[in-house]
């Protein structure tokens, strides 16, 4: 293990720059949007442009990275992440956020694949888990800093954005001058959406609410902590606070899910999940810190929900069919999260802005009530069958997949026969 992260300390050191300066932009923008006269709605369209961006670039970029190779394809997508976060400074307009808020997603989706296939080359059958694990950390710790850098600026100025965009331009710096030779890479098997649906439909439907989620908490979660005179230092605390959450609670409900029925987990977290979301809503700056506790806890049940439906399904497949039905399962995330943000700056507009943390628990406990569904039409999954839990951030793409313990690397020839109908002999997918 100490010998892969020595070889690899550079990739995480860049790692830990681009999230920083990817969490910095979330508040960042969240904060100067009202500053500069948008509306609730414009910033929404705005902050969904990234989220449709990293959909749209897990698409096309792995077909690039087969023309171009992995060292110009990073150091183009940096470049355009780092140029983007520029514009916003210099032209004051939705349309122009909007777009270079997509140009961040589609870039930081590319330069996440391209890690993620380094860090594949890198691990052995030994060590796979492992850099999962300090992959996972350092995504989250990288964005938790960068979120709270916030406090660093003034009010209208422009530091932040240089800041941002300085972090991801030397990010490339350690990566690119100790870059490998390529790796070999095969872009992630596409599902169709009826056999996702045919495996799991409770990883489809939970994967896509906790997309809107998601998007809704880190898109107009900003905007929701300046309606309720939260200043632009707890803004960012208040963020932080969702995304440190992963890191506290991940292991422990993961654990939890291996030892008992996954479902049963998975509800109490999405209930648990929902209550939390409640009580939130009732506090503001006058009881600052139990909002911060009440954010941490909510925010590491929301992203081991996410972690928990992979893994559910994944306890229905073998580990050669895992990273088609978990890259699967983003993509779907990807997709519901592009309607996140427009649906907040929805309840803010025609409902009030109260109503944005009770809107995320009523989404929770509607996915609980098919939880319960699901728990009484299909049996589970005997405990002993279940594979292990392993965390998957909600930043990566369907090729840090591969580096859970469970996914095999290679295929044999019979199993790469039947790779146009890979569920064939799964006994769980009729």
């Amino acid at each position: 293990m100490l010998r892969a992260i020595i070889s690899t300390w550079t990739l995480f050191f860049g790692l830990l720059l681009i999230n920083a300066g990817s969490g910095l932009q979330v508040v960042l923008l969240g904060t100067r949007a009202p500053e500069v006269g948008f509306s609730n709605f414009a910033t929404s369209i705005v902050m969904s442009g990234w989220f449709a961006g990293i959909f749209i670039g897990s698409i096309i970029v792995p077909n690039i990275l087969a023309n171009v190779g992995h060292v110009r394809v990073f150091g183009a997508m940096a470049a355009i992440a780092s140029a983007a976060v520029l514009i916003h400074i210099v032209f004051l307009n939705p349309s122009a956020w909007a777009a270079m808020r997509f140009a961040s997603g589609f870039s930081f989706a590319g330069m996440y694949i391209v890690c993620e296939s380094w860090l594949n080359e890198k691990a052995t059958n030994e060590n796979r888990g492992q850099l999962l694990s300090l992959y996972t950390i350092t995504n989250m710790g990288g964005m938790g800093a960068g979120q709270m850098m916030v406090s660093f600026g003034q009010e209208g100025g422009t530091g932040l954005f240089l800041l941002a965009s300085v972090m991801i331009s030397i990010a490339v710096v350690p990566i690119l001058i100790t870059a490998s030779s390529a790796p070999n890479y095969d872009a992630p098997e596409r599902i169709s959406f009826r056999r996702l649906i045919q495996v799991s439909p409770l990883a489809v439907v939970g994967m896509t609410l906790i997309g809107v989620i998601i998007s809704m908490i880190f898109g107009m979660g900003a905007i929701y902590g300046d309606l309720i005179g939260l200043n632009n230092t707890q803004i960012g605390y208040f963020i932080t606070a969702i995304t440190f959450g992963t890191l506290v609670f991940q292991y422990p409900i993961g654990r939890l899910s291996d030892k008992f029925d996954r479902r049963a987990i998975i509800l109490v977290s999405a209930i648990t999940a929902g209550l939390t979301a409640s009580i939130a809503g009732l506090f503001g700056p006058d009881s600052f810190f139990a909002l911060l506790v009440l954010m941490l806890i909510f925010g590491g049940l929301i992203f081991s929900l996410y972690s928990l439906f992979i893994a559910h399904a994944n306890d229905y497949l073998t580990p050669s069919q895992m990273v088609a039905m978990s890259s699967g399962l983003l993509m779907v995330n990807g997709a519901g999260a592009v309607i996140g943000s427009p649906l907040a700056a929805f309840v803010f507009e025609l409902i009030d802005v109260k109503a944005f943390m009770p809107t995320i628990a009523f989404v929770l406990f509607a996915l609980s009530g098919f939880i319960i569904y699901r728990m009484n039409v299909r049996s589970a999954v005997p405990t002993e069958a279940q594979g292990t839990f392993v965390v998957i951030p909600d930043t990566s793409t369907g090729v840090a997949v591969n580096l859970s313990p469970e996914v095999e690397w290679v295929m044999d020839q019979d199993q790469a026969a039947d790779e146009n109908d890979p569920f064939k002999d799964n006994p769980y997918v009729k």
